[in-house]
């Protein structure tokens, strides 16, 4: 028979791994393809930080830093995934398999499929923050923790990320 004392670490875990998985399939997986644009990709990214995330549940100490603490395992991982490939020639074998523009891309108008190829010509810091700040309305703060780099960086890489996005659509900043 097993007493409470001992229960309650079991339940905790239990809770953990519950939690880590309801966060990797629900943010996880939009985090994961917002950065890489392709569902395998993003699908075994998920399972891969997932897997490293359950790896390391007992270096965690507060259960509620758990979602953050994903993400920040997961958006590393993306990171490195795009360190390892070219964004613009992934983005271009991904519109070409589909053999049609991206429903995204018709909606929104002819010059969304010029942004998404800016975005995605960004380098890997530049576009994790852009992504996590305008596609999944994180703090400053919260970027900061994800991709463990301090508030400045974050600022420097969405400032440097939309300068460069600016640049690449021709729009100036005469309405400034």
């Amino acid at each position: 028979m097993v007493t409470a004392s001992l229960a309650e670490p079991l339940l905790e875990r239990d809770a953990a791994v519950s939690s880590l998985v309801a966060c990797a399939t629900g943010r996880g997986f939009a985090v994961a393809f917002d950065l890489l644009g392709d569902r395998g990709e993003a699908e075994d990214a998920v399972q891969e930080a997932l897997v490293r995330a359950l790896g390391g549940l007992h270096r965690v100490r507060e259960p509620a830093a758990l979602p953050g603490w994903y993400l920040r395992v997961l958006t590393n991982l993306c990171i490195g995934v795009l360190r390892r490939r070219r964004v613009a020639t992934a983005f271009a074998r991904l519109v070409a398999a589909r053999g049609e523009p991206s429903v995204a891309a018709a909606d929104l108008g002819p010059d969304h499929a010029r942004m998404l190829a800016a975005i995605d010509g960004l380098p890997a810091m530049q576009k994790a923050a852009l992504i996590l700040r305008h596609g999944h309305d994180l703090g400053v703060d919260e970027i900061a923790a994800v991709l463990d780099v301090g508030v400045e960086t974050v600022k420097t890489h969405l400032k440097r990320a939309r300068a460069r996005v600016r640049t690449e659509l021709g729009v100036t900043d005469d309405h400034r």
